[in-house]
């Protein structure tokens, strides 16, 4: 039995987002039956307790989780809003967790020394947490790490005046802090792919793809619309990654579409315009538990993602798609290029995949009908699983 310390930015119950945490608790939920784990993250400083968001906690009993007191820098929140400034901050990994850094590398030592921890898993992004390898395996040399990233750090910016510091940063920091590492996983295949173009040892670099933790049983949509379902955050900011107004802007002034589609968006949204607040089409529904989510998810006639975002599109498979490929509902991937998760789509017959860059939008939607008919499972689905996935990660690890 080995000793595992990993170290990420924010969780249950001091989290409201399920997406940054779900691959971190099933890593804890596998690991946990044959290792000792331990746990350091961030929380709020006025410990604001969002509650177990529908995951089971007996997943994570008998885990050792440590939590740092975090209180976010207001001048720096405000300044995410600026596209520019966030990509500049992005690739510096100048986060959340950033001025926690020399919280975080005191608790970890700590509790290498006291526990004799064997591994250490650093899950990204906060970025800013790659920062602690080198200190960490400098003062331990017999530790072995490795580093999860969920999305890519330096080769996910691709804005042509960033270029200059994205090069920077590429080869004089995040190379440096990968040959520090022992083994690197990957969310997605795109990510692999660039991550490789950093390191000498391709070997070193493993695809743990995030998958669904459960399936739920389908149910049919008794609405004579059809209904199409999002769940996750929603802007209708023009600088989002996430805007609803590519879906709003099409159906607004279209009396047959609004006929004939109701949306209904689960989760956290930041929807300024009353315009968008108060269509008729749109169904704003408060957060959900992740059960209760799943459950939803079955109701759908069709399941919608949705990526405005052309420069991080490419490696795109958000940890909802998964989800939604368990519940059997057809999936609708709305996004600017083409994406990983539209090539699992096509490959696997789970939906549509519409770029809305090239696309006729409209033409698509009056176009779509009805689809009652369940997705067909079989063995190759089920690769997609959270348990499937993260076997990957116990072989690692003696």
């Amino acid at each position: 039995m080995s000793k595992i310390l990993i170290i990420s930015g924010q969780f249950i119950p001091f989290t409201k987002s399920l997406g940054g945490i779900l691959r971190v608790y099933s890593f804890i939920k596998l690991l946990k039956k044959q290792h000792e784990v331990f746990l350091l993250v961030s929380k709020p400083i006025k410990n604001k307790n969002y509650g177990y968001l529908g995951l089971p906690r007996k997943d994570i009993s008998k885990v050792n989780i440590n939590y740092i007191s975090n209180k976010s820098l207001k001048i720096t929140s405000s300044m995410f809003n600026y596209k520019l400034l966030r990509n500049i901050f992005y690739l510096l990994g100048f986060d959340y967790a950033f001025y926690l850094n020399s919280k975080y590398l005191e608790k970890c030592y700590d509790l290498i020394k006291k526990n004799n921890i064997n591994y250490v898993i650093v899950s990204s992004p906060p970025f800013s947490l790659f920062y602690l390898v080198k200190n960490i395996k400098k003062k331990f040399k017999n530790i072995k790490i490795i580093l999860d990233y969920r999305d890519g750090w330096s080769t996910r910016i691709n804005n042509i005046f960033l270029f200059p510091l994205k090069y920077i940063v590429k080869n004089f920091l995040e190379k440096k802090i990968l040959n520090y590492s022992d083994y690197i996983i990957a969310a997605t295949l795109n990510i692999k792919s660039k991550v490789s173009s950093l390191v000498n040892y391709k070997k070193k670099i493993i695809l743990i793809r995030n998958g669904y933790l459960s399936k739920p049983k389908k149910t049919q949509n008794k609405n004579k619309k059809i209904k199409i379902g999002y769940f996750g955050l929603i802007s209708d900011d023009n600088s989002s990654y996430r805007n609803i107004r590519i879906i709003f802007d099409i159906i607004k002034n279209n009396k047959i579409l609004q006929d004939k589609f109701v949306f209904e968006f689960y989760g956290n949204n930041d929807i300024q315009s009353q315009s968008i607040k108060c269509f008729k089409s749109f169904k704003f529904k408060k957060n959900i538990s992740y059960k209760n989510a799943l459950n939803k998810m079955t109701e759908m006639d069709f399941l919608l993602i949705i990526h405005t975002e052309k420069s991080t599109s490419k490696e795109m498979v958000t940890s909802k798609f998964y989800d939604y490929l368990s519940s059997g509902s057809p999936i609708i991937n709305i996004s600017s290029g083409k994406n990983e998760a539209g090539e699992i789509i096509k490959k696997y017959k789970l939906g549509k995949n519409i770029n809305y860059l090239e696309d006729d939008l409209s033409n698509f939607l009056i176009n779509l009908k009805r689809y009652k008919k369940k997705l067909k499972w079989n063995k190759n689905l089920k690769i997609f699983s959270r348990d499937y996935q993260n076997k990957k990660l116990l072989k690692m690890i003696n």
